[in-house]
């Protein structure tokens, strides 16, 4: 039978001008009590299942109404297909459109989602007031119109953790489809949009006495790395520009930073630096043309761009 354990959170846009041409900015906003908003009726499971043809049953299942395009619904799920430990195990991502009212499948795109440290699916378990988590999967309708006629879909994927001992991760990863026939086209793939990032070499204001305590707390989790070292995050939002190739508007990501942690006692923590990506249609999909993380991102840098005081 299907399952449709996630816990959902909602998703807040708002419009700006940018270089004179609207933009959509979007945030993610986490709230337990939105789960309702994203959950596919039973029909609608039913409809997924009987469509995927592999009858183990599936998970993390998530539906909404297109709001451009009411006649259709989204939705997307994950179906185990190998591993047996968490951190190992294969699943298989699909993502169709159905009709709202008869549930018919109209059209699909099947993925795939491989877990690694610091990326484990956990569709079980249930968010409340006391412990929000995130969804696996998470269903994008923002306006990201790519010209006149086409506007974008968006999946995210939302199963990352903390690796332990990580110096650097990157999570939230949004995929863009663009609805052709009984195809969703993957425009975009797996674009992360939040980083967080330990200085590892740079002097903080951590200096405890050395005791055996310490040693083991430090050999711990990312709390206690935020208490020895400064930290950088970073969240993104893409926008659409006026720019133009091969008949698909130029993306924009800026991802903007922040830092926090074990900060020298005269250090700005207001302090803050954009960073710039950018993407570009080739005619099937969109690659990075250029970023200011270096090699398209490159958390590996190690050159200060704050002052220290």
């Amino acid at each position: 039978m299907p399952t449709n354990n996630a816990s959902i959170y909602p998703l807040s846009c708002r419009l700006s001008v940018l270089f004179s041409a609207a933009v959509l900015t979007c945030a993610a906003l986490f709230s337990p009590a939105s789960y309702a908003k994203q959950e596919c009726s039973f029909d609608a499971l039913e409809a997924m299942e009987n469509d995927s043809g592999f009858f183990r049953g599936f998970t993390s299942a998530v539906c909404k109404q297109l709001p451009h395009q009411e006649q259709f619904t989204m939705g997307a799920y994950l179906q185990w297909t190998g591993g047996s430990f968490a951190g190992e195990r294969r699943y298989t991502l699909r993502t169709v459109i159905m009709d709202t009212q008869t549930h018919e499948i109209i059209a699909r795109h099947t993925g795939s989602l491989s877990e690694r440290p610091g990326l484990i699916v956990e569709p079980g378990a249930q968010a409340d007031q006391v412990n929000p988590i995130q969804a696996p999967l998470w269903i994008d309708t923002a306006n990201y119109k790519l010209n006149s006629d086409t506007r974008a879909l968006g999946v995210r994927i939302m199963a990352q953790q903390h690796p332990d001992g990580a110096m650097h991760y990157e999570s939230d990863y949004l995929s863009l489809f663009v609805h052709q026939g009984r195809f969703l086209i993957p425009m975009v793939e797996k674009l992360p949009l939040y980083y967080w990032k330990i200085w590892q070499n740079e002097q903080s204001s951590y200096n405890p006495a050395r005791t055996s305590d310490v040693a083991q707390s430090e050999a711990s989790d990312k709390s206690s790395m935020a208490q020895r070292y400064i930290v950088e995050t970073g969240k993104a939002a893409l926008h659409i520009e006026a720019k133009q190739h091969r008949g698909f508007a130029d993306l924009k990501l800026l991802t903007k930073t922040k830092l926090s942690g074990a900060l020298p006692k005269r250090t700005d923590s207001t302090q803050s630096r954009t960073i710039i990506t950018r993407l570009r249609f080739d005619g099937e999909g969109y690659y990075i043309l250029d970023s200011g993380f270096g090699d398209k991102r490159d958390w590996q840098s190690t050159e200060r761009w704050w002052k220290p005081w």
